[in-house]
């Protein structure tokens, strides 16, 4: 129900001069029904996403789509590339002005949801009945729904297979392989064929040393928000990596750093010049657009040698909504036609990882393009066999992508060991996660 507002101010203007702030969060938290519906407003919506040309391009038309169905609300969007996404959603949120919808990042959305800056979503009118609680459950916590999944993608080993053709080497079996077999093939595809058997880049995200840990049972972080994978876990990884160095499979340090400098477009897997690499299944059709040739898809090694699977489907990123939106009603007619209706997933496809909603998700398979396909393929063979998803990363975590690649630097060169490799990762996330 809407609720009057005898001072005939909107709420927009009073959030915009910071009167709508904290002391207003329970007169928000009580608006809300359980579901059942939402505090209605002034209809007037911010909405922020980041991406390339193209998503801004297909979620205008989204834009438009809900406007034609949704008489009375109006929508200012922000489009934005990823880094600058960030630091101006920092501006917004210190300005107690944060975009009404927005995509968030698991990363950061227990930060943003710890600055008190996001709407616990239950208060908002969003059917959720296609999506599985498993995937709802990466953007939950402390008993709220701070974000709901746009869409699903997974860590896969893309591989050129016309280059290990061309090499004389067999294709793996992705479902009985180790990381000892990866050291191998990558060592044989480098010295039999004219391309480096793996560039290493990938060997610095923590996402993938966390499909190690979970192998063994461990994890990157736990549920109470601490490390949780052991010393030797992560001294296993880093002599991994010098080791796979040494038998020639990833390339000299100097040529990793070159290749981390000049971006995902000229990586040796899209120039042709390397044979395989890990990466994201929404990342394919870039780098098969560059190459000009399709990808094989495989399991990184250990899935089935370690004591669990430590693949898991990651929200590619989430809806939420601010807790200071001037319309909660509006906020949630926006992400419900995101999340669920044919006119956006028709436009969204995959590009925002395979849809969250499950029905749309199998209605859609059909328009997919050759890479969205092959992601959703492998999403699908994988499903089966996976374990339960990681908690949601702690406030502080979003610090930890750097720190890896600082880390992984400092022991390409020598100025570190294994072993104080390992000791400053830990030390350096600890400080940043307060741990």
């Amino acid at each position: 129900m809407r609720k009057p507002n005898p001072s005939g101010v909107s709420r927009r203007t009073l959030a915009k001069a910071g009167i709508f702030g904290a002391a207003a969060a329970p007169l928000l938290a009580a608006c809300g029904n359980g579901g059942g519906g939402a505090d209605e407003g002034d209809g007037e919506l911010d909405f922020w996403w980041w991406g390339s040309d193209p998503r801004h391009e297909y979620t205008q038309q989204i834009i438009d789509a809900f406007l034609a169905k949704n008489e009375g609300v109006t929508i200012k969007p922000s489009p934005n590339e990823f880094d600058a996404y960030w630091d101006a959603l920092n501006v917004s949120v210190s300005g107690n002005n944060a975009p009404d919808v927005l995509q968030q990042d698991d990363r950061y959305l227990r930060d943003y949801a710890d600055k008190n800056a996001l709407l616990a979503l239950e208060e908002l009118d969003i059917d959720l009945s296609n999506i599985e609680d498993a995937t709802l459950k990466t953007g939950q916590f402390d008993g709220k729904t701070y974000g709901i999944p746009t869409g699903v993608n997974a860590f896969a080993l893309l591989v050129n297979p016309a280059l290990v053709e061309a090499a004389g080497v067999a294709m793996p079996d992705d479902t009985a392989w180790s990381w000892e077999d990866f050291l191998a093939w990558t060592a044989d595809l480098s010295s039999k064929g004219d391309a480096i058997g793996s560039s290493g880049l990938s060997l610095s995200n923590e996402s993938l040393f966390n499909v190690f840990a979970r192998q063994k049972g461990e994890s990157l972080y736990t549920d109470d928000g601490t490390l949780g994978f052991t010393e030797a876990t992560m001294n296993e990884w880093w002599q991994m990596v010098l080791d796979l160095q040494a038998a020639g499979g990833i390339p000299e340090s100097s040529k990793i750093v070159e290749y981390a400098a000049a971006g995902q477009d000229q990586s040796p897997l899209a120039t042709g010049t390397g044979v395989s690499e890990f990466y994201w299944t929404n990342q394919i059709g870039a780098i098969q657009t560059v190459l000009g040739s399709d990808l094989v898809l495989l399991r990184p090694p250990g899935e089935f040698t370690g004591s669990q699977p430590g693949l898991f489907l990651k929200s590619a990123m989430f809806w939420s909504a601010a807790r200071t939106t001037s319309d909660q009603a509006a906020a949630g007619k926006l992400i419900d036609f995101l999340l669920n209706s044919d006119e956006s997933l028709d436009l969204m496809l995959g590009d925002r990882g395979l849809p969250a909603n499950i029905a749309q998700r199998e209605r859609i398979l059909p328009q997919l393009p050759p890479d969205q396909k092959l992601g959703a393929d492998f999403i699908a063979a994988i499903t089966p066999d996976l374990a339960e998803g990681p908690a949601v990363p702690p406030v502080g975590s979003g610090a930890a992508a750097d720190i890896m690649r600082g880390v992984y630097e400092g022991l390409l060169f020598g100025s570190a060991t294994v072993e104080e490799s390992t000791a400053s990762f830990i030390e350096q996330v600890n400080t940043a996660i307060g741990a």
